[in-house]
């Protein structure tokens, strides 16, 4: 037994002795391709980073710790600028550092004030918006000078006031008529017979735009008249006045609207109390005034005060029938120089 163990040991031995550790070979050319693809990584990540660096100085210019140490050559190549570097080039065509900078932005600062200066009121309004020195036109009453709105105004209402008299129907009556500049109205009335109403509707609606007659009520009477809209204004001299009223000559202008009042029998309350506006280079008079005379006798003031001299526009009216009379409220207006 002891024999047939110590066999099997030993040939158990034998076969240990008899296995061989394998040999593992180097592939030399696997390695130097791998190398190679790492060397290739790597460049093409320092170029990424060159690049992207560069980019970042030509867009953002080179930041303050970096200044001076880069070279020129390489700054101009990419368009970057380094303030440490900056030249100035004087008018007799010297180069200075940028130590000397500041003084020639100073003395370039000083130039253009003095030429600032020189320059004619003329000069400046062409340089800013020249379209101004020659848009002379200025046919929206937005646009308009501030005499010349005043001549605007004269004169829509006057041949509003004017179209009313000689368009309206014997059979129709107002309770409400308002006008306000620069066109804009609004009637409301009553006619006797249904064919005056369409009569005078139609009429109104020939010289509007932006005509409009609201629906009217089921129990509304058939005779019943409500329009507004934009009255077309023709013809118009905006050279009617064309100058301020001086502080010096304010009592005379008064007067003189007064005396045209009285003379077609219309007596104007309110003149007394302004409301005054300041624009700098002049001064609004705005006057809100009531009287109680016809339409006849306001119509013809209407037409005295657009033939006249009188500096003084009414840029609203509103006409109402109170009991047996006529209120009327006008918003006059007058723009004074100091």
């Amino acid at each position: 037994m002891i024999r047939l163990n110590l066999i099997e040991a030993a040939e158990r031995a034998s076969v240990a002795d008899e296995t061989v550790t394998p040999v593992h070979v180097t592939d030399v050319a696997a390695q130097v391709k791998t190398s190679k693809k790492k060397t290739l990584v790597g460049l093409l990540a320092a170029l990424f980073v060159f690049v992207a660096f560069s980019c970042f100085l030509s867009v953002f210019g080179v930041p303050k710790p970096l200044q001076g140490v880069l070279p020129g050559p390489y700054l101009s190549l990419i368009g970057a600028e380094d303030p440490s570097r900056t030249a100035l080039t004087l008018a007799s065509g010297q180069t200075t550092s940028a130590g000397g900078s500041l003084q020639a932005q100073a003395a370039a600062a000083d130039a253009a004030i003095k030429k600032r200066e020189s320059l004619t009121v003329r000069q400046v309004v062409g340089e800013i918006n020249p379209k101004v020195l020659f848009n002379n036109k200025r046919d929206d009453y937005a646009s308009l000078l501030p005499m010349e709105k005043v001549s605007y105004q004269r004169s829509a209402i006057n041949q509003f006031f004017t179209f009313l008299t000689t368009a309206t129907p014997d059979d129709v009556g107002f309770s409400d008529c308002v006008f306000q500049s620069p066109n804009y109205f609004y009637v409301r009335g009553v006619s006797v017979k249904p064919t005056s109403q369409r009569s005078f509707l139609e009429r109104v609606k020939s010289v509007s735009s932006d005509f409009r007659t609201p629906p009217l009520p089921e129990n509304a009477p058939a005779t019943d008249i409500t329009a507004f809209g934009q009255f077309n204004v023709n013809n118009v001299n905006k050279a009617a006045v064309s100058r301020f009223v001086p502080i010096s000559e304010m009592s005379e202008e008064i007067k003189a609207l007064k005396s045209l009042a009285s003379s077609n029998k219309v007596n104007l309350s309110g003149l007394d109390k302004p409301v005054v506006e300041e624009f700098g280079v002049y001064k609004r008079f705005t006057y809100q005034v009531t009287t109680s005379a016809d339409f006849p006798e306001l119509q013809s003031l209407m037409a005295a005060l657009d033939a006249s001299p009188v500096r003084i526009g009414v840029t609203k009216a509103e006409l109402k029938f109170a009991k047996k009379s006529l209120a009327a409220a006008f918003t006059l207006v007058m723009f004074v120089a100091p």
